[in-house]
């Protein structure tokens, strides 16, 4: 029987990863919104544009693939027949040193320059620090273009992935898993949602005199896939002596609008775990391998100038530059070994277990489990 107490703890953690649903998205808008100025550099900066995107954006790629990648299962054994599980998570992807923050001056850029050469050319990534990165420019023929600032980290070093995941067991030791985040939909960052299927089989009973064994062995596989977006906020910037024949830079004109930035995270990983369970604890471990890959698609027209060197009056015309970018991100981590344990109440269980990969792991889950 599910006790009020249980429900209690299950309904106030539901509630705290629901907050960390929101937090975590609602801070990560605030970097993002300085994302959309690195567009400033129009059509010639496009390919340093991308570049920096993606040395700016790696780390929240491969921390999420990876976060997303954990917590299928908190023991090796399945469920009995019809027997379930469903449980609250959140893993937190551990970013590397090396991954909060990049080198300017070692990316080979064309167009895009230091503002200051002699300052600092180090820019943080996502998930670097919260101060401001180098300002960069583009000019032609001493005139300038383009002036932006590199967008701050969000300072924190780890990318967590909370989630709700539920089991069953079927016939032949099976238990399928199914994992989700509810739609959550606000009006700055749009939309986030996530959903997974995974299974996992004991293969004790394939091996012979298998079901003797101290240990269970067993396979597990899961695929999940993660979905949000944020409003970004590029504005032209007030040159003198620049022209706008088209009004872009009119107040009431709606051309900067609807600038979006979407991403999209698909993860898979597989695992060959061991474990031994006890009446209150059970133990297990693991190797495997994973994959992820997330996508960024930026949307929406952003403003940048053009020079116009043969013009009497201005030298200079503000363009529009069009759904600019559309990219993808493999994750760091390709092998990945894991330990962790399971304690088991009436009904009521915890977990905590440790992956080790490039980007490491932390997953905690509090769940009910029958049978």
């Amino acid at each position: 029987m599910v006790t009020q107490n249980n429900m209690g703890k299950i309904a106030s953690l539901s509630l705290l990863l629901f907050v960390l649903i929101l937090f975590y998205p609602v801070s990560s808008h605030a970097q993002f919104k300085g994302v959309g100025d690195i567009f400033t550099a129009g059509e010639a900066g496009l390919n340093d544009t991308e570049i920096l995107l993606k040395e700016y954006l790696r780390p929240f790629g491969s921390g999420f693939g990876a976060s997303m990648n954990a917590a299928w299962t908190d023991r090796a054994s399945t469920h009995s027949l019809l027997g379930f599980h469903v449980k609250v998570s959140v893993s937190a992807a551990m970013v590397p040193s090396s991954n909060r923050s990049f080198d300017i001056n070692e990316l080979n850029l064309t167009t895009l320059q230091l503002e200051d050469p002699t300052a600092s050319s180090i820019a943080p990534t996502f998930s670097g620090s919260s101060d401001p990165g180098p300002r960069l420019t583009y000019q032609v023929e001493d005139v300038e273009l383009a002036n932006f600032r590199m967008p701050e980290g969000i300072g924190l070093r780890v990318v967590p992935a909370p989630m709700i995941q539920a089991g069953v067991g079927l016939i032949r030791d099976t238990d399928v898993m199914i994992r989700f985040i509810p739609p959550v939909s606000n009006s700055d960052f749009g939309e986030i949602s996530l959903y997974g299927l995974g299974v996992k089989h004991e293969i004790n009973q394939w091996i012979p005199g298998g079901r003797f064994f101290p240990l269970t062995f067993s396979v597990t596989a899961g695929y999940t896939s993660f979905k949000s977006s944020a409003s970004l906020s590029a504005e032209p910037s007030n040159y003198a002596n620049a022209t706008d024949p088209n009004n872009y830079g009119d107040a009431s004109s709606p051309t900067w609008e609807n600038q979006e930035i979407a991403l999209s995270t698909n993860a898979f990983s597989m695992n060959l775990l061991v474990g031994r369970s006890f009446p209150i604890l059970s133990v297990y471990a693991g190797v495997g391998f994973e994959r992820s890959s997330t996508s960024i698609e930026v949307s929406g027209n952003y403003p940048y100038y053009i020079h116009l060197p043969d013009h009497p009056v201005h030298d200079r015309q503000l363009m529009a530059l069009s759904d600019p970018l559309d990219i993808s991100i493999d994750g760091a981590n390709k092998v990945r070994a894991l330990a962790g344990l399971r304690i088991s109440l009436p009904l009521l269980t915890f977990n905590i277990d440790y992956t080790v990969s490039e980007y490491s792991i932390v997953s905690a889950g509090l769940g009910i489990s029958f049978r």
